[in-house]
């Protein structure tokens, strides 16, 4: 597994941008998403829903008040009037007219570019696995397997991804500490563990390394958080602010490349 990846060809922890590079460009745009790869993240990190009429769009909130001109909850819209809203103003005037993506929008823009981690949201008082199985299949049919994760705090939705698509990578995110990530996995045919640092360590990262499953160590803008992510050997890690991260990844290889060694001459 660990050759057939989004991981595959990675050397070291691999940068997320969260939501693209969100603190730059407004969240979950076309606009975030370019800064992100120039930014020189590895990952582009998303938020996917369905619409009223059960299209997958890019969208973190549960309603549109917050980030575009719109009001109300997100599933009460159809795509053509979540398409008709501004998604950039609330930002920037800079990102006037800026609009709210699909996940096919996403998918054909990222192929052959970036790599995708893509969340998935639902209602709290929801339990339709409807997001999940529409994302499975879309990720599949571009041809996109290998060039992302779909991962959710709703393990329930993690599940359900394995009802239409086997290929594709899924991750368990959790805020809490697990009792036992490895069984969690097993159970929910995931290979990855999305949690903060607090909860992790360089134990239960190489035990996890060492049962084939990967690590992703949640979001931070926080440079000390990185540096401990990277010294525990985690795969990756999100930020709204990547090319902060990708410096500090860049001068600690150069410091370790620089440090004198104790072999013998």
């Amino acid at each position: 597994m660990k050759n057939t990846t989004i991981f595959s060809g990675l050397d070291g922890i691999a940068v997320g941008a969260h939501r693209g590079a969100s603190a730059y460009a407004p969240e979950n745009t076309m606009a975030a998403f370019e800064r992100g790869l120039a930014c020189g993240a590895e990952l582009i990190e998303l938020d996917v829903q369905l619409t009223k009429d059960g299209e997958v769009v890019v969208f973190h909130d549960l309603t549109a008040d917050k980030t575009t001109n719109g009001r109300g909850p997100l599933r009460d819209y159809t795509l053509a009037e979540l398409r008709a809203l501004d998604a950039g103003s609330w930002f920037s005037a800079d990102f006037a007219g800026e609009r709210v993506p699909t996940l096919e929008d996403v998918l054909v823009w990222a192929r052959d570019r970036i790599r995708l981690s893509i969340e998935l949201k639902q209602p709290a008082d929801r339990l339709d696995p409807a997001l999940a199985h529409r994302t499975a299949r879309l990720v599949a049919e571009h041809g996109m397997n290998g060039q992302a994760q779909l991962m959710s705090f709703r393990h329930d939705l993690v599940k359900a991804v394995r009802d239409v698509n086997e290929d594709v990578l899924t991750a368990a995110i959790s805020a809490h500490a697990i009792e036992r990530p490895i069984a969690l996995l097993e159970e929910l045919g995931a290979q990855i563990l999305n949690t903060p640092l607090q909860h992790l360590s360089a134990e239960r990262v190489a035990e996890l390394h060492g049962r084939g499953f990967y690590v992703y160590g949640s979001m931070s803008d926080d440079p000390a958080v990185f540096a401990r992510l990277m010294a525990m050997g985690v795969d990756a890690m999100d930020t709204n602010v990547p090319d902060v991260m990708v410096g500090l990844r860049r001068d600690n290889r150069a410091a370790a490349e620089a440090a004198p060694t104790d072999a013998p001459r």
